[in-house]
């Protein structure tokens, strides 16, 4: 009966444990003036509880009074004790969602949207503050504030430009988390770097590369069949060109070997430059997205594209390797700089990533990059030879959608020891 009464006993003060640990959390939550946090419901079973959060940031985090913004976050808790991965969107964050490292880590996990998108934007789009740097002391703020109650493990984590935003924050303050596992992340050095150019001359086979340009070529050698085609796909799916639809369809066969390697598409579906105008269309357009160049997708996208243009880089389109088949613009390369606000008159500040690299060269952080070789942002991933503890990851033939999950086994075991290892520590 003792045993009984000492086992039952015991459950109880496990269970006030569970409680006092998280009404800690939620004291944390309800009790501060800095943010604003609602429960909702799991994203799935590998948490206990969920909230939705709006944080207040500084705009400017070396002169706070000039104002604040509130910064959106998906806290999703497993355990006080357990390691917190923390995803470091690039873009909006409109959804909750289990990250792939919270998964294989039993993580506590917290998403954040990045400053000026979506619900993370001042009221005033004040470009000025939309910096490597103001970006990674809105993760720093953060990550200092839940740290009053995770004690585990830290990491930071996310994918392309999110892969990006992780890198950037852990060059500037490395001692934040313990480790950082950015994916398919480019660090461009440029404002058009020129590794993204080569690129486009060596991946993949000399046949390869050959048949990706005779379809271009085909495509533009029948404009006048296929351009009324893309204006009545257009017109069906509401999307209106600012740069007119001429420079719209030019840019959208330009655009389509960068589409093609980054989503890998299967060489054997593209067409003959034989085939029939609708065939040739109809591979176009779900080859190389046209919403990508329409008004639709521009409000949403013109913050990445300031950030690319003072900051980040980008890629340029090679116009003149077509022999004056694009007759829209007059110059031979054209830069995307049109899609940013302020256009050729942003300056592209190269030290931004000057500064990041020499960071990691001296801080040394311990860096998990996941890259894929066919990506073409493979080609400005993190240099493994040149950053002490950061481990670059290359699957053979991967492409933008590479994770841990669909490394080769071999790659995956050594990727999740690593990981384990560096956490355990």
């Amino acid at each position: 009966m003792k045993k009984i009464i000492f086992l039952v006993f015991g459950i109880a003060l496990l269970i006030n444990a569970c409680q006092l640990k998280t009404n800690g959390l939620e004291s944390l939550l309800e009790n501060s003036e800095q943010l604003k946090a609602q429960i909702i419901t799991p994203d799935s079973s590998n948490f206990n509880k969920s909230w939705l959060i709006m944080f207040q940031q500084p705009l400017d985090h070396a002169n706070p009074e000039k104002g604040h913004f509130m910064q959106r976050i998906w806290l999703s808790h497993k355990d006080a004790s357990a390691p917190t991965v923390m995803v470091t969107e690039g873009y909006s964050a409109n959804r909750k969602y289990t990250s792939e490292l919270a998964k294989l880590l039993n993580a506590n996990q917290i998403i954040v949207e990045h400053r000026y998108f979506e619900e993370s934007c001042p009221d005033s789009l004040d470009w000025q503050y939309l910096t490597v740097e103001q970006a990674a002391n809105d993760h720093h703020r953060i990550i200092q504030y839940f740290k009053q109650h995770y004690k585990g493990k830290w990491l930071t984590t996310g994918i392309s430009k999110g892969g990006q935003t992780s890198i950037y924050h852990r060059a500037l303050f490395p001692n934040d988390v313990d480790v950082s596992v950015p994916y398919v992340a480019p660090i461009n050095l440029s404002r058009e770097d020129q590794r993204v150019f080569d690129f486009f001359h060596e991946v993949g086979t000399v046949e390869d590369r050959a048949k990706i340009h005779a379809f271009q070529k085909a495509v533009l050698e029948q404009r006048e069949e296929i351009l009324p085609m893309f204006e009545s796909y257009a017109t069906d799916k509401g999307y209106t060109f600012r740069m007119g639809v001429e420079q719209a369809f030019d840019l959208v066969v330009l655009e389509y070997p960068f589409s093609f390697w980054q989503w890998h598409g299967q060489l054997e579906s593209i067409p003959q430059n034989t085939a029939s105008t609708s065939d040739l269309f109809e591979h176009l357009k779900n080859k190389s997205d046209i919403s990508y160049v329409a008004d639709q997708s521009w409000d949403g996208m013109k913050p990445f594209f300031y950030q690319a243009y003072v900051e980040l880089g980008y890629y340029a389109y090679v116009a003149s390797e077509f022999d004056g088949l694009i007759t829209s613009f007059e110059q031979d390369t054209i830069s995307s700089c049109l899609f940013a606000p302020g256009g050729e008159s942003l300056v592209f500040d190269e030290s931004t990533m000057a500064d990041v690299m020499k960071s990691l060269r001296n801080n040394q952080p311990e860096i998990m990059a996941i890259v894929g070789d066919d990506d073409p942002w493979g080609a400005t991933a993190l240099p493994e030879d040149e950053i002490p503890n950061t481990i670059v990851v290359r699957k053979i033939k991967g492409n933008h959608r590479t994770r841990i999950n669909n490394l080769p086994k071999e790659q995956k075991d050594k990727v999740l020891s690593q990981l384990n290892e560096w956490i355990n520590k």
